[in-house]
């Protein structure tokens, strides 16, 4: 077997654990990983686990980092340079609202940083959100404020929202759907020029 081919198995044994460990972590919830588990489900050793991470916190901490790129990546999709700031803040919010909901413990993971050993970097999109919300300041569509400082709002304010609709119980989701609404109006109205 040449290098090249032992690279794409070492990478694919790795992947093949992350992959268990996310379905595990998903169905049973990230506290939930161990490595007996994993190795159970794969019937793998223990050994190969260690092989390639060096505890429980190591795999969620590649899991978090993954799912994170790739939801990244469904985020920028979303984002239009083209429409102003609202339109961008609703779209991605409700992506987010979304994966609370669908997904509550892959949001727990790549959104709320529940698992992350480490302090994680704010969202890129904070920054794509304060230059919209700049050029839209320029346009006169938002009224003049302090554009970091408003993207961290805006952004901890649908946290907290996410948060509290994920603990009603029996929420059904049109009425998700109808507090999302009022939530984007109270926060966007906030931000919009009157004049």
């Amino acid at each position: 077997m040449g290098r090249e081919d032992q690279k794409m198995r070492s990478d694919g044994v790795r992947q093949a654990i992350l992959d268990t460990a996310l379905e595990i972590g998903l169905q049973e919830g990230f506290e939930a990983i161990s490595v007996r588990k994993i190795i159970n489900k794969m019937k793998y050793s223990t050994g190969v686990v260690y092989h390639y991470f060096a505890d429980k916190q190591e795999i969620i901490d590649a899991l978090e980092e993954s799912e994170t790129e790739k939801f990244r990546g469904i985020v920028s999709s979303l984002l239009d340079e083209s429409k102003d700031s609202a339109h961008n803040v609703t779209t991605v919010f409700h992506r987010i609202m979304r994966l609370a909901l669908e997904e509550p413990e892959k949001y727990n993971l790549i959104v709320m940083h529940k698992y992350a050993r480490n302090n994680p970097s704010p969202p890129m999109w904070l920054s794509f959100m304060a230059e919209n919300l700049k050029r839209d300041m320029e346009t006169g569509i938002v009224r003049e404020l302090n554009a970091e400082k408003a993207a961290f709002s805006i952004w901890s304010s649908f946290v907290g929202f996410n948060l509290m609709i994920s603990r009603l119980p029996n929420l059904s989701e049109d009425e998700a759907e109808h507090m999302f609404k009022t939530q984007s109006d109270i926060i966007l109205k906030g931000i919009i020029n009157h004049e």
